[in-house]
Formats: C-alpha cells, sequence, structure tokens
C-alpha cells in the first residue's frame, strides 16, 4: 500500500511559511484552543454542577476551573470579544450558540437527577 502524499514529503509543508504567515496561523492555532478549553471546562463544569456527589479529584477540578470567575464569564469578557474579533469570528453568535448548548444540557442533567 502506497504511503499518502504527506508522508512521503521529506519536509513539512509549513516550512514554506514565511516568518509572518507561520506567526499567524501560531496565534489562531492559539487562540481556538483558548475556546476551545474554555468550551471543555464550561461542558465539565455543566455536568459536575448538577451531580449530586463528587469525588475529591472531581471537585478540585471544579475549584481549579472556578478559580477566577466562572466558565461562563469568559464568554461574556473583553478577552472573548477580541479573541473573536482577531479570529474574524461573530463572538456574540458563538457565545449564545456555546450558552444555549450548555444550558439545555445542564436543565436535562438537573431533570434525570430529580
Amino acid at each position: 500500500m502506497q504511503q499518502p502524499f504527506s508522508a512521503r514529503l521529506s519536509f513539512a509543508p509549513e516550512e514554506f511559511l514565511e516568518g509572518a504567515d507561520r506567526d499567524h496561523d501560531a496565534c489562531r492555532s492559539l487562540w481556538v484552543a483558548v475556546i476551545h478549553k474554555a468550551m471543555k471546562d464550561l461542558a465539565y463544569a455543566c455536568a459536575k454542577g448538577t451531580q449530586p456527589a463528587l469525588t475529591p479529584s472531581e471537585r478540585e477540578k471544579l475549584q481549579r476551573i472556578h478559580e477566577l470567575d466562572t466558565p461562563e464569564a469568559f464568554f461574556h469578557s473583553n478577552w472573548f470579544e477580541e479573541i473573536c474579533r482577531n479570529l474574524e469570528l461573530s463572538a456574540s453568535r458563538i457565545r449564545s450558540e456555546i450558552l444555549a448548548r450548555y444550558a439545555q444540557e445542564t436543565r436535562g442533567r438537573a431533570a434525570i437527577n430529580r
């Protein structure tokens, strides 16, 4: 079986990016990762926030997530707005979709735990 084209290359295509392009791609990847991490924190907080009993490690993780503020607060922050502006994304659209999704999941879990 023949290897995919990218596996046969002796170099990475990224090597041809100029410095500014490489920096731009790295920044975009970083900002996307920040939003993704905030979404994961929000999902975890929503899932565990309605759970009646938590293990010590779950309580510790929730404390770390809420250390500075709530996960929801990030999506209402100026920092989130700036990240979305840099990524050329609609902060309001992303915010409303993310918060609606996790609010719905939280309501569903709360009803199950009754």
